[in-house]
């Protein structure tokens, strides 16, 4: 098949791939390669944790996932029915975040229509109009970013990992 290459005038946007997913009903999206899947939801089992909005873990095959509560961190609730489960690529490891039972799609969009996002949720990266609905673009290397008290502020030989942080009471 011949391709035709775009001459030295042409304009290239960069296509930017999301999926638009829903918590609560509110509809979000997320870069697509920050998603490692979606899965059926399974039962989740509580566990302490020091990490804000962490709280549990999922078993999918022989891994164990923490659970990070999305929809709680927004002041939100998954609709009970069937829901499902979103796993996130955390530089940390994975993560499972529960989420409506609307199925996710995928959508492609100019790099230059995601607007830097500024306001009081720090893990919403910008924002981006998909279907004529303004949604929050969520980046989810930033969900388990709390602070620290100083007693554990990172430094040599402290590593960061799950289970540090505030609590969310």
């Amino acid at each position: 098949m011949l391709r035709r290459s775009p001459g030295p005038n042409a304009k290239t946007e960069k296509a930017l791939t999301l999926l638009v997913f829903s918590v609560g009903g509110r509809r979000m999206a997320v870069k697509a390669e920050e998603v490692g899947g979606v899965w059926p939801w399974t039962q989740a089992m509580p566990v302490p944790s020091a990490t804000a909005f962490v709280g549990a873990v999922i078993r999918r095959g022989d891994e164990v996932l923490p659970v990070f509560d999305l929809a709680g961190r927004l002041n939100l609730q998954v609709q009970e029915q069937s829901p499902l489960c979103l796993i996130g690529k955390h530089r940390l490891g994975p993560i499972a975040m529960r989420i409506d039972a609307q199925i996710p799609t995928l959508v492609s969009v100019d790099q230059a229509a995601l607007q830097p996002g500024a306001g009081p949720e720090p893990e919403v990266e910008g924002r981006c109009v998909i279907d004529a609905e303004e949604l929050a673009v969520v980046s989810l290397g930033t969900l388990l970013r709390s602070p620290r008290p100083p007693s554990q502020a990172a430094g040599p030989g402290n590593r960061e990992e799950f289970g540090s942080g505030e609590s969310h009471g």
